[in-house]
């Protein structure tokens, strides 16, 4: 797995939360992402908000993912949309600028 990488359910399960304990269910097509401790954070669901330790081994980044939350973050503070349309720039196009600098980065 590589940190940043988009997990996306197959199959329905019950996890315990790490901090709380608390039982929640995953359902196929629930979505998360890899953390750079081996961790799945889940942002879609009913697991939203769960952080929880599968002890996956990370290597190496997943740079077009971690572009997509930067601009999707972006976007839902900022309205980056609107801007983007207003000065005819493709979301493709800006997003894989993010990506490059993470390249150059990390």
């Amino acid at each position: 797995m590589k940190i940043g990488q988009e997990i996306i359910e197959k199959q329905d399960y019950e996890i315990e939360k790490m901090i709380s304990k608390d039982k929640i269910k995953i359902k196929v097509g629930d979505k998360g992402f890899v953390d750079s401790r081996g961790r799945v954070n889940y942002t879609t669901g009913a697991g939203r908000g769960a952080i929880v330790n599968y002890d996956l081994e990370v290597k190496g980044y997943d740079h077009e993912n971690i572009a997509k939350m930067i601009f999707n973050r972006l976007n839902a503070v900022y309205g980056l949309e609107t801007y983007l349309e207003d000065e005819e720039i493709e979301y493709k196009e800006f997003v894989e600028e993010i990506e490059d600098v993470l390249m150059d980065i990390l």
